[in-house]
């Protein structure tokens, strides 16, 4: 009978004990949870101290309406990298050209009223696109495409109360979730073949922008102007050293497309101060990153895109 006892003595000791032990565990779990979720609110802070720096850097270098065609083509082409070794800490800052085709916006009727242009252009384009690509459902998904940036519905589209609708703006990942629901709709997977970035630019927009005439892509001079790709990238995209002027697209057109003379209502005559940036940097030996646009002393869509 003792031994039963102390059995049964045992046995619940080591109920106590791993009952502890679990809780123990448990505790250190949460523990290293609070300590991560600390750690990544010092880092959101700390990447929006070098947010404002690197803006307010970007304010002095790229002022106003003053195009320094040098200066973009040095950011669009060095990364600027910062690193002090002991410490381990380091930031690197990556600029690319932002308006380098149409912005999605343009399909929007109102908002192109005073510009009809912008509307053929980006009409044009769509329809090429989706012919070039051979889409299944051609008419469904063009249609698709311009009710969702005019906010309006049709009979393709019914799903659309699933979609996040924003009026007369279209992010990517929008645009993103739509193709996916045409995709499940249709079963036509060519809609993620084509390379929606080269042809379109998917940020809210004023009255006032344009594409911007020194680093539009050359898919889109492509299509817009009909010359062969290869030889627009051959031209267009061929390395040079920094410290050259950058070729604008009214002086590639004189040399390639018997001077054909562009709509400034379009296109811009010179390069433009909008750029999207993506900044790296380093915090309690993890890498965190986070992006913006900046144009015109103006910085918008920041986001914080987390441990790398």
């Amino acid at each position: 009978m003792d031994k039963t006892k102390r059995g049964i003595a045992l046995f619940i000791t080591l109920l106590v004990i791993a009952s502890i032990l679990s809780i123990v565990a448990v505790s250190f779990s949460y523990l290293e949870k609070v300590q991560k979720d600390a750690g990544t609110m010092s880092a959101i802070i700390q990447g929006n101290l070098f947010y404002k720096n690197t803006t307010d850097i970007l304010k002095r270098f790229f002022p106003k309406n003053n195009i320094d065609s040098k200066k973009l083509d040095m950011i669009y082409n060095l990364p600027l990298t910062i690193a002090e070794p002991k410490s381990g800490f380091s930031i690197n800052l990556q600029c690319k050209p932002l308006m380098v085709a149409i912005p999605i916006k343009w399909l929007d009727i109102k908002f192109t009223k005073k510009y009809p242009a912008r509307l053929k252009l980006a009409k044009d384009t769509l329809f090429k696109l989706i012919e070039m690509y051979e889409i299944d459902e051609a008419n469904r998904l063009e249609e698709l495409i311009i009710a969702k940036v005019n906010g309006e519905k049709n009979e393709y589209n019914e799903y659309e109360e699933r979609l996040e609708n924003k009026k007369g703006i279209m992010s990517r990942k929008e645009f993103d979730n739509m193709l996916l629901d045409y995709r499940l709709r249709y079963d036509d997977d060519k809609v993620f073949k084509i390379p929606w970035e080269k042809y379109f630019v998917f940020r809210d927009v004023n009255e006032k922008t344009k594409i911007d005439g020194a680093y539009i892509s050359a898919e889109l001079i492509s299509m817009t102007f009909e010359i062969p790709l290869d030889s627009v990238k051959d031209d267009w995209l061929r390395e040079r050293d920094v410290s050259e002027n950058k070729m604008t697209l009214i002086e590639y057109l004189a040399q390639n497309s018997s001077g054909e003379v562009i709509n400034e209502k379009l296109f811009s005559k010179k390069a433009l101060n909008n750029m999207h940036c993506e900044e790296r940097y380093s915090y309690h030996d993890r890498f965190y990153s986070f992006s913006f646009d900046y144009s015109n002393e103006r910085s918008a869509n920041f986001e914080f895109n987390g441990e790398l």
